[in-house]
């Protein structure tokens, strides 16, 4: 091989593949970059696989025609050049696609639960009319509960958080389990593992197992001691009450079981109830509901509740079995 034939500019773009190119050779390249159009295009191309080849450096296919190309003589070099060329084409092609993040919605019907699991293996219970979407990459699984209520069942991931934003907050968790019920006011109750509660212009909260989060639409939250098992029981078909006001419990009954509570007068409210309603049957409840308050109870033809005051005596507290 004679001088110039070493200082051939296209064997000199075939071996800066493989190793870094002298002061004499660069200026060579330099030389006949500058000298045509044509020689600038091509060097562009090629720079457009360096590129690409960049992106994936430790492939085994790269590697190979990489090793492929420093052995063979150049009259041969070419269509592995090309070669090399469509493949980190290919390979730029499939890290774009793969670094779009994968969006999925989900929607519960309007009248049942929806049991689902997710792109990365992780499970939802979606209360009766509820709606999310998530958005999963390579480092983040970002989910949005854009409709009722939702127990996760988080899958551990440590270089991809998994964060749901419900009510205006943010809850952050790596592996967990957890209940988020939405309405007047976000609770979300912690069963599992351990989870951060985010708001704009207020302290996070963070939760540990057996705690709920209570947080009214706007305001800044704290975190409460409780039996948080039980407001997951939903998910069961049931819904349990300790001790909340008939106007709450009409709201925890008509989120699980897709179907309308309503009461008909302001005095309903001071009414209190303990205890675990099954969620199935609506005629049900409001037996149950007839029976233990003064209250009468009516199914309407789409299957609604509608509870009224049975008489004008004062209300007391009462218990459900």
């Amino acid at each position: 091989m004679t001088p110039r034939d070493e200082m051939d500019p296209r064997r000199l773009l075939a071996a800066s593949l493989t190793r870094s190119l002298t002061m004499a050779e660069r200026a060579a390249l330099d030389v006949w970059e500058a000298g045509s159009a044509e020689a600038r295009e091509e060097i562009a191309r090629t720079r457009e696989v360096w590129l690409a080849m960049g992106l994936a450096a430790d492939d085994p296919a790269v590697r190979a025609l990489r090793r492929s190309v420093g052995r063979k003589a150049w009259p041969e070099r070419r269509p592995l050049l090309a070669g090399l060329g469509l493949l980190a084409a290919a390979l730029v092609v499939g890290v774009a696609l793969r670094a779009q993040p994968q969006v999925e919605t989900y929607a519960a019907s309007e009248h049942a639960a929806a049991r689902l699991t997710l792109a990365d293996g992780s499970h939802v219970v979606l209360s009766p009319g509820g709606r999310l979407t998530t958005r999963f990459s390579r480092s983040a699984r970002d989910v949005s509960l854009q409709a009722g209520d939702g127990f996760f069942e988080v899958t551990h991931d440590k270089s991809r958080p998994f964060a749901v934003a419900a009510s205006g907050r943010t809850l952050t968790v790596l592996g967990t389990r957890f209940n988020v019920a939405g309405g007047e006011r976000l609770t979300v109750s912690l069963v599992q593992g351990s989870l951060r509660v985010s708001q704009p212009g207020a302290p996070s909260v963070l939760l540990v197992p057996g705690q709920r989060y209570v947080g009214a639409a706007g305001v800044g939250g704290a975190a409460r001691t409780g039996d948080v098992g039980s407001d997951a029981a939903w998910t069961e078909g049931r819904v349990v009450l300790a001790d909340a006001s008939l106007v709450q419990a009409a709201e925890r009954l008509s989120r699980a079981s897709g179907r309308r509570v309503q009461l008909t007068d302001p005095s309903l409210a001071r009414l209190r109830v303990s205890g675990s309603l099954p969620i199935g049957r609506m005629d049900d409840v409001g037996a149950a509901l007839e029976a233990l308050l003064p209250v009468r109870a009516r199914i309407t033809a789409e299957g609604d509740l509608i509870v009224s005051p049975a008489t004008r005596s004062s209300a007391k507290s009462s218990g459900l079995g």
